[in-house]
C-alpha cells in the first residue's frame, strides 16, 4: 500500500474528468549519484499495468508504480494560465 494523498482541488478535477489516474515513473539518471525524477500524473491506463497496483485512494482509482519509494507523496493540482495539471508533491531527487 502506497503512502499516496490526493488534495481536495486534485481530487475534484479528477473526478470531474471520470477516468483512473497513473504515476509514471522516470528513468534513474546515475552519474556520481542516482536522481530519479518526480513521476508525473497522467489520466487512464498504463500502456504496462503488470508493473503497477491498483488502488482505491480517496475513492479514486490510481495505478501506482511497484517502484514508488515508500515516502509519503501527495497529488496535487497546478493552474497556469488556465491550464490545469496533476503534480506529485514531496519527491526528493535523491
Amino acid at each position: 500500500m502506497s503512502m499516496l494523498t490526493i488534495t481536495d482541488q486534485a481530487l475534484e478535477y479528477i473526478k470531474s474528468r471520470g477516468k483512473p489516474v497513473y504515476l509514471q515513473m522516470f528513468q534513474t539518471i546515475s552519474c556520481c549519484i542516482d536522481v530519479t525524477e518526480s513521476p508525473t500524473v497522467n489520466f487512464g491506463q498504463p500502456h504496462n499495468p503488470e508493473n503497477y497496483d491498483l488502488e482505491n485512494i480517496q475513492g479514486v482509482i490510481v495505478y501506482v508504480p511497484h517502484e514508488l519509494p515508500e515516502i509519503p507523496l501527495t497529488i496535487d493540482l497546478s493552474s497556469f494560465l488556465g491550464f490545469k495539471k496533476l503534480v506529485i508533491e514531496g519527491w526528493r531527487l535523491a
